[in-house]
């Protein structure tokens, strides 16, 4: 195998374990506990939110830093039934866009220029 090749083929297994990873660990995440830690990081990349599921407590500001070389939004609700919570309008690479979350809830939201991105903020009582 050429050096060149295993160049490739060991990016392109980087590449797979990265996924696997996102995956695995991308279901749900939760705010650090440590006292006065106040906000929760999203980041938008290959076309989905990661975490697709973030629990934070009541006063928790979310972040979504946008790491695609296109347009996304932050849209409350579903494509089917947008909500009028909160919306970003579109944002675009390096760019990061906030909310904070001041009522317990579960809060959906997706993309309005790609509805195949999903994801929900959960708001749960502080010290849960």
């Amino acid at each position: 195998m050429k050096h060149s090749e295993r160049i490739i083929a060991f990016v392109l297994i980087l590449g797979g374990l990265y996924f696997a990873a996102g995956a695995v660990w991308s279901y749900s995440a939760s705010v650090d506990d440590a006292p006065g830690n106040d906000t929760a990081q999203v980041s938008i990349k290959l076309f989905r939110f990661d975490p697709e599921v973030l629990v934070v407590p009541v006063g928790t500001t979310v972040v979504w830093s946008n790491g695609d070389a296109i347009e996304h939004s932050v849209t409350s609700g579903t494509p089917e039934s947008p909500g009028s919570a909160f919306d970003s309008d579109f944002f675009t690479e390096g760019q990061t866009w906030s909310y904070m979350f001041t009522e317990p809830g579960e809060y959906p939201y997706f993309c309005r220029r790609h509805n195949s991105m999903q994801g929900t903020v959960r708001v749960v009582p502080g010290g849960e």
